[in-house]
C-alpha cells in the first residue's frame, strides 16, 4: 500500500511541479510566443523549428498545441503554418526525457528539490508581481524533480513485487501508454514515469520503448476536447495533431526494429556504453522527427486531406472566434480585430452598392448583425485582462456600437432613394470605399484610412450644413416643394451617417490596434 502511495504521491508531485512551471513559463513568455509565431512560423521548415522551440521552452506539447489552436483560430497563423508548428512541437516533447535522463537520474534529487522548491516560494513571495513567476518556474522545477525522487523510492519497492517480464505483447504496452498519458493528462508525466520505472528496474528498455509509443498517442484526447464545439480552424487543427501523432506511432511500430538499432548506435556514440534511460530519451526523438520528415514530405496532400475531412462551414465572419481561445485574453483581442476587419470589409461593400442603386442585401445585413452578436458573446468570455488588454476591450466595443449604427442606417429606407436624390454625392465616395475594402485587413494601413474617412465625415458634415440651409431658403421662398426638400435634406442627413460611423468605426479599431 506504502509503495502505490508513494507512487501516486510522487505523479501528483510530478504533474504539481510541471503544470506550475508550465503556467508560469507561459505567462513570463506569452508575448514572446506571440511574437515568435508571426514572425518565424513561416514556411513549413520554420513552423517546424518553432513548435520545437516554443514546447521546449515551455515544457508541454499539449500547451503548444492549445496555443497553436488558439493562433490559427485567431488567424494569427494559417493552417499550414498551424500543421508545421504541430509537429515541431512532437519534437519539442521529446525534451522532457532528455531533461529526466541527463539530471533526473543522476543527482541527490530528495537534496536538491526541497531547497529549490523553497528558494522559489520565497522569490515568489518577495519578488515584484510582474516577475513573481520568476519564483514560479523555480518552485516547479523543484516539484518536479521532488516527484521523480518519490517516484524512484515507490518504484524500487514495485520491482520487488511486480514483474512485468512477461509483458510482451506490443499492442497492450502502446495501449498502456496512451492510457497513462489521458489519465495523467501529461505525456510528460507519462514519460517521466515510464523512465523511472525503467531506471528503477521495473520494466525492460523494450516494453519502455512501446509505451513511449502509445504516450504520443495519449496526447491527441486534449485536442480532441479543445476541438469540440469550436470552429473550422481549430477542428481542422485537433484533426491535424490526432492524425499525425497516430500516424507517427504506426511508422515507429513498423521501424521499432530500425529505431531500436539506431538508438544504441547513438548511445554508444555519445556515452561510450548503452544507457537505457537515454536510450528511451533518443528513441523517442528518432520516431518523433521520423514522423516529422515522412509527413513534412508530404505536407500538402495532407493539409488538402484535413480540409476535405472538415469543410468551411457557420457564419464566415466569426471563423476565427474559438471558445477555446478566450482562455487567452490578448490572443482572443487579436482574434475579436481581425473578426471586426472582416465585417467591416463586407460593410464597405453593403455601402458602396446601396450608394450605386440604393440596393440592399438584408440577408448580408442579417448574417453581420449576427456576427456582431457573436463577436459581444465571445468577448463575455474573456477574463483575467492585463490592463493593456482591457484598454483594447474597451475600444473594440466602441467599434462594434459604430458598426451597429452603420449597419441601422444601411438599412434606413431613405438609404435607397439616396442615389437618385443626389448622384453626384453618391459617387464620390466610392473610390474611398474601394480603397477601404481592399487595404482594411492591412493593419499598417489602417491609420491612413482613418484620416481619410475623417477627412471624408468633415466635407460631408460641411456639405450637408450648407446645403441644407439652402434647400430650406428655396422652400421658404416657394422655389421648390417643401416635400421635395425634406426628402434632399433626409438624403444629406443620411450620407453624414454613413461617412461619420464608418470614420468612428475606423478609427477606434486603429485605436484598439495601438493599445
Amino acid at each position: 500500500m506504502a509503495m502505490l502511495l508513494a507512487i501516486l504521491g510522487g505523479i501528483g508531485l510530478f504533474l504539481l511541479g510541471m503544470q506550475t512551471m508550465t503556467g508560469s513559463l507561459k505567462e513570463l513568455t506569452g508575448e514572446f510566443i506571440k511574437g515568435w509565431m508571426n514572425r518565424f512560423a513561416g514556411g513549413t521548415g520554420r513552423a517546424i523549428f518553432s513548435g520545437a522551440f516554443i514546447t521546449a521552452i515551455i515544457q508541454s506539447s499539449t500547451a503548444v498545441t492549445l496555443l497553436t489552436i488558439g493562433f490559427v483560430s485567431a488567424g494569427l497563423l494559417s493552417f499550414a503554418q498551424s500543421v508545421g508548428v504541430i509537429m515541431g512541437a512532437n519534437i519539442g516533447s521529446t525534451s522532457t526525457g532528455w531533461l529526466v535522463s541527463l539530471i533526473g537520474f543522476k543527482v541527490d534529487l530528495q537534496g536538491w528539490a526541497l531547497p529549490i522548491v523553497g528558494f522559489g516560494v520565497l522569490l515568489k513571495t518577495f519578488l515584484p508581481e510582474r516577475i513573481a513567476a520568476y519564483g514560479s518556474v523555480l518552485a516547479g522545477f523543484g516539484l518536479l524533480f521532488l516527484g521523480l525522487g518519490v517516484l524512484q523510492e515507490g518504484m524500487a519497492e514495485l520491482q520487488h513485487a511486480v514483474s512485468f517480464a512477461g509483458l510482451t505483447n506490443i499492442f497492450l504496452l502502446v495501449f498502456i501508454g496512451a492510457i497513462m498519458t489521458i489519465i495523467m493528462q501529461s505525456s510528460s508525466a507519462a514519460v517521466a514515469t515510464t523512465l523511472t520505472a525503467l531506471f528503477s528496474g521495473v520494466i525492460e528498455f523494450e516494453q519502455a520503448a512501446y509505451l513511449v509509443i502509445g504516450q504520443n498517442i495519449g496526447t491527441t484526447l486534449t485536442a480532441i476536447l479543445a476541438a469540440i464545439g469550436a470552429g473550422t480552424a481549430a477542428k481542422r487543427a485537433g484533426l491535424t495533431h490526432v492524425l499525425f501523432n497516430i500516424g507517427t506511432a504506426l511508422l515507429a511500430l513498423i521501424f521499432t526494429p530500425q529505431l531500436l538499432q539506431a538508438t544504441r548506435f547513438i548511445s554508444h556514440l555519445l556515452f561510450e556504453e548503452f544507457d537505457a534511460a537515454f536510450g528511451i530519451a533518443i528513441f523517442h526523438t528518432l520516431f518523433n522527427v521520423l514522423g516529422v520528415l515522412v509527413f513534412a514530405l508530404l505536407i500538402r496532400p495532407f493539409i488538402k486531406l484535413i480540409e476535405k475531412l472538415v469543410p468551411a462551414k457557420g457564419n464566415p465572419f466569426v471563423r476565427h472566434l474559438n471558445p477555446q481561445v478566450a482562455k487567452l485574453p490578448q490572443v482572443a483581442l487579436e482574434a475579436v480585430h481581425q473578426t471586426i476587419q472582416l465585417v467591416l470589409a463586407e460593410l464597405m461593400q453593403l455601402m458602396q452598392v446601396v450608394l450605386r442603386d440604393g440596393t440592399v442585401d438584408l440577408h448580408k445585413v442579417d448574417t453581420l448583425h449576427g456576427a456582431a452578436m457573436e463577436i459581444r458573446t465571445f468577448l463575455d468570455r474573456i477574463q483575467s485582462m492585463p490592463q493593456e488588454a482591457f484598454q483594447r476591450h474597451v475600444q473594440i466595443l466602441h467599434t462594434l456600437d459604430h458598426v451597429d449604427r452603420l449597419l441601422q442606417v444601411i438599412e434606413e429606407p431613405i438609404g435607397r432613394e439616396a442615389h437618385l436624390v443626389h448622384p453626384r454625392t453618391s459617387g464620390k465616395w466610392m473610390p474611398l470605399l474601394d480603397k477601404a475594402k481592399a487595404e482594411l485587413t492591412e493593419d499598417k494601413q489602417l491609420p491612413e484610412l482613418v484620416q481619410e474617412f475623417s477627412a471624408a465625415s468633415e466635407e460631408m458634415a460641411i456639405e450637408r450644413k450648407a446645403r441644407r440651409n439652402e434647400y430650406y431658403v428655396r422652400a421658404a421662398k416657394n422655389e421648390a416643394e417643401l416635400a421635395t426638400v425634406l426628402k434632399k435634406v433626409d438624403a444629406l442627413l443620411w450620407f453624414d451617417r454613413l461617412i461619420y460611423h464608418a470614420w468612428r468605426a475606423f478609427a477606434r479599431l486603429e485605436k484598439a490596434q495601438r493599445t
